[in-house]
């Protein structure tokens, strides 16, 4: 069964970077919680062809109002493999907030076109996503930029490891149509009776939650513009999680 594992590990800041602009924190159910992670490596670890989120906050701690914007860089790549982020002040009652897919980021490194106008003390949200197509090791560096200049760092090293036994491999689960915008179609494969269907939005917070057969249907017109996470689950541990936009 799917099951991602974090953890982190020391690295050392780029000395091209200036001093306590920001502070980079795990973002989980909508509060930064956790010391300060800046320059630091996070590690996940997933089933082949499944699917990495992670959400962090970055608080501008400058003492000024500031224009942040993301540089990527993929230190080692698996060819196949896509990733994505959205980055954006949180709470984001302007809509400044932006996110960009694989189609966006192909050059190497790639900065977002869109600033995150943080107030002095005020928080970010960067969430990151990697779609893994057989095994493997991938390291992503995420850069805080002020204008071109470098302010910190968070790294993603992301491993992708083979199916545990058969059954697991043969289970998974396709949701359509991506963007959605009225009705979105949720169907499982190798799995026998009912499964959890859970849909998240990008801060973690439940949207829908249902005991569901191999196929269903979720009426998602209601849902606000964003980044969802489909997950099917069985018996409290995931089979496949899925990245689905809705566009209205």
């Amino acid at each position: 069964m799917k099951k991602i594992y974090f953890a982190f590990s020391a690295l050392l800041l780029s000395a091209s970077m200036s001093f306590a602009q920001v502070e980079i924190r795990a973002f989980e159910g909508g509060v930064a919680v956790g010391n300060d992670i800046s320059g630091t490596t996070v590690t996940a670890v997933t089933e082949q062809d499944g699917l990495v989120m992670k959400t962090f906050s970055v608080k501008n701690i400058s003492g000024s109002a500031t224009a942040f914007r993301i540089q990527r860089l993929r230190i080692d790549e698996v060819a196949a493999w896509t990733d994505g982020l959205c980055w954006g002040p949180y709470p984001d009652p302007t809509f400044q907030g932006h996110c960009y897919g694989a189609g966006q980021m192909q050059t190497n490194p790639w900065t977002n076109p869109h600033d995150a106008n943080l107030t002095a003390g005020g928080d970010g949200n960067l969430v990151l996503d990697v779609h893994t197509e057989g095994a493997g090791t991938a390291l992503y560096r995420y850069y805080v930029m002020n204008g071109s200049v470098k302010v910190d760092s968070i790294d993603l090293q992301v491993t992708s490891v083979l199916g545990m036994d058969e059954l697991e491999e043969k289970a998974g689960m396709t949701a359509y149509p991506n963007p959605a915008n009225g009705q979105l179609t949720v169907a499982t494969t190798g799995v026998e009776g009912t499964v959890e269907l859970r849909i998240t939005d990008v801060l973690g917070k439940v949207v829908y939650n249902e005991e569901v057969g191999a196929t269903k249907k979720v009426d998602v017109s209601e849902f606000k513009n964003g980044v969802y996470l489909v997950t099917v689950l069985r018996k409290g541990e995931a089979i496949q999680t899925r990245r689905v936009v809705v566009k209205h």
